[in-house]
């Protein structure tokens, strides 16, 4: 008996930890220098939530370094702790509003029916409609959200929980706000979520939002790369146009390096990026360099998402028509790579573009840019114009009225 009771007790969920806590923890850690075990006394917390913490708050990048190389360091080398950023990625992580399932059209026709029409509930659809790939707990949200035009009344919830749901929403949003302003006042950088992206780049209505990737050599029978070299390939959302470029490495100095010479071409023609997770990104080097340096800001998808970026994915296929996979990269060279790229972007898109294809839509995109790049260079001319001409009309009406 005394066994069960034990085995409960060691289920019972602890509070997440504290702003307060995360404070004293940086205070324990960097200062202190204390080990783990020895915070996990002071605060009274698992071990296994300290270390989860601390990796969690690291401000430090190591990309650059081997794991043996990583490990030869000590601890407090490896890892310093800020408790802004353990709180910002603790608040993110448990701000889910709006980031699960999407509810398209097609399926939000197919639950309605299967509601109100056959008297199913959502447990019910959710177990055996195959096209509902969506748990029942979500279908109760869309329902409670008014997202579903459900005609039974107990599927709804009321209007205190809706406006408390919302108040959640909006203190959540302005605690990451905040957390976000004071990494920024402490210099530290902050990546931002492929949720935390504007509907006008999602829906893909302007010009100049791109999708970054690396397509990376053959592996031989150990699993190892045949050779360090890869191609970047850099796609623009909304006109499907590729841009690609050999790089030596999938270091950070090589994708930088890369990515510069991206930006030499197209740099006034760049928005913000998204990219996924790969440790060629996420390094705090590239991070620092786009976002800080180059003002860009960068958004990554979520981890083994691919359909997040599927502009770039389907081109990376397209690549693979003329490269196809078990090959090496170091002999291509990057006219062989342009020759691709204006082959790929010429190929016009019958779904996505309506038959037109990727140049003839940027070409299109890059003109409007320019002209209304003219029209504004002529209105503020024209104004200062107009400006200078009121200062002078006033200062001669000055001067006559001294003379009078």
């Amino acid at each position: 008996m005394e066994s069960k009771n034990k085995e409960r007790k060691s289920h019972v969920r602890r509070p997440h930890v504290s702003e307060s806590e995360r404070v004293m923890l940086e205070y324990l850690w960097n200062v202190e220098q204390l080990s783990q075990s020895e915070i996990s006394k002071r605060l009274n917390r698992a071990q296994s939530v300290i270390s989860r913490e601390l990796y969690s708050g690291n401000v430090l990048d190591f990309s650059h370094l081997s794991r043996p190389e990583l490990l030869r360091l000590p601890i407090h080398a490896r890892i310093k702790y800020s408790a802004t950023r353990g709180q910002f990625n603790a608040t993110k992580k448990s701000f889910r509003f709006g980031q699960g399932n999407k509810l398209t059209p097609e399926l939000k026709k197919l639950i309605e029916h299967w509601i109100n029409d056959e008297k199913w509930t959502p447990e019910e659809i959710s177990a055996r409609i195959e096209d509902v790939n969506v748990s029942a707990s979500t279908i109760r949200n869309w329902a409670n959200r008014h997202e579903l035009d459900i005609k039974i009344k107990k599927y709804h919830t009321n209007n205190r929980n809706e406006r408390h749901r919302q108040n959640t929403i909006r203190e959540k949003e302005a605690e990451i706000a905040r957390l976000r302003s004071k990494l920024r006042e402490n210099g530290e950088l902050v990546r931002h979520s492929i949720y935390e992206r504007p509907e006008t780049i999602n829906s893909r209505s302007r010009f100049g939002h791109w999708e970054i990737d690396l397509v990376l050599p053959a592996k031989n029978r150990d699993g190892m790369w045949t050779d360090k070299s890869a191609i970047m390939t850099i796609v623009e959302r909304k006109t499907r146009f590729l841009a690609m470029y050999k790089i030596k490495s999938k270091r950070s100095d090589d994708v930088i390096a890369g990515f510069d010479k991206f930006l030499s071409e197209y740099g006034n023609l760049v928005r913000t990026i998204t990219a996924d997770n790969g440790i060629e990104f996420v390094s705090w080097d590239f991070l620092e360099h786009v976002q800080k340096e180059k003002n860009i800001k960068i958004y990554y998808a979520t981890p083994s998402s691919p359909q997040q970026r599927g502009s770039n994915e389907f081109k990376n296929r397209n690549l693979r028509k003329y490269l196809p996979k078990g090959q090496t990269f170091y002999q291509i060279s990057q006219a062989k790579l342009n020759d691709i790229m204006d082959k790929i972007n010429r190929k016009p898109m019958l779904q996505a573009l309506n038959g037109r294809s990727p140049i003839e839509l940027f070409e299109k995109e890059y003109r409007k840019l320019e002209n209304n790049k003219r029209a504004y260079s002529k209105r503020k001319l024209i104004s200062n114009h107009v400006d200078n001409n009121e200062i002078m009309t006033k200062d001669n009406t000055d001067i006559l009225g001294h003379e009078n």
